[in-house]
């Protein structure tokens, strides 16, 4: 792994405020070094290494986020956007900001995709709101649910123009659900980390959804971010590779 240290520039921080009863938090972010992650860095780098998924978030500058998808298409990854935070002030529209045509995945939570929709008329279910991302130009949909799973929306692969809604959860036999929710911060992370390491390793978009709907429901039985996230060790047998494609 290679990594550039920056002088006199503080690194990212992020400050985590969490509810003691309910586990939610809000996050309050310092950008630091994030901001100074440049158009070239991207793009000189996911051409070196040709990754098979590019996964891009928003703590970055726009138009680095922007070049990330770009350049993803460019070299024939699937591009995976996840709108955390939401833009602020700005939108995934604006003139020389259009991520729609770029995004295969696009990955907002139920927060994230009412920002995204308020100002589309005649929207007022979350499948609503994410069909009407697709008619942006985005291939797919995946709606974090928290405890409700997630929701895949999609146009059907046939020239019909029908749209799939698939709704995925975690295993029914994840040891994890008889634990009470703890911290919510990182299941975000941990989900899109987890999706985008299945769909690398070729498994459906089903499968590697329901097995980052387990993980993200692991990460919240524990306090911390990256502390909470599994091993491959300490994945049960519901989690393994194996297990998910027989049952795919």
């Amino acid at each position: 792994e290679e990594s550039t240290v920056l002088s006199n520039t503080a690194s990212g921080v992020a400050s985590i405020v969490v509810d003691s009863k309910s586990g939610d938090n809000m996050i309050i972010v310092s950008p630091g070094a994030n901001y100074e992650l440049t158009k070239e860095d991207v793009r000189t780098t996911l051409q070196a290494m040709k990754p098979s998924v590019v996964v891009v978030q928003l703590e970055i500058l726009p138009e680095v986020a922007l070049e990330a998808m770009k350049v993803g298409k460019e070299i024939g990854a699937t591009t995976v956007l996840n709108t955390a935070p939401a833009p602020e002030g700005w939108t995934l529209e604006d003139p020389g900001r259009e991520f729609y045509p770029y995004v295969d995945i696009l990955i907002p939570n139920e927060t994230e995709l009412q920002k995204l929709c308020k100002d589309t008329p005649d929207c007022e279910t979350e499948e609503e709101m994410a069909k009407s991302l697709l008619d942006k130009g985005v291939s797919t949909v995946l709606v974090t649910l928290g405890a409700r799973g997630a929701m895949i929306v999609q146009k059907d692969d046939g020239s019909s123009g029908n749209t799939k809604v698939t709704l995925v959860d975690a295993p029914d036999d994840l040891p994890a659900r008889e634990e009470p929710v703890k911290d919510t911060i990182g299941a975000g992370d941990a989900f899109c980390g987890a999706l985008s390491t299945c769909l690398s390793m070729g498994m459906t978009l089903e499968q590697s959804a329901t097995f980052a709907c387990g993980v993200a429901s692991m990460t919240v039985r524990k306090v911390g971010a990256q502390t909470s996230y599994p091993t491959q060790e300490e994945l049960p047998d519901c989690l393994k590779m194996e297990t998910l494609q027989k049952a795919g």
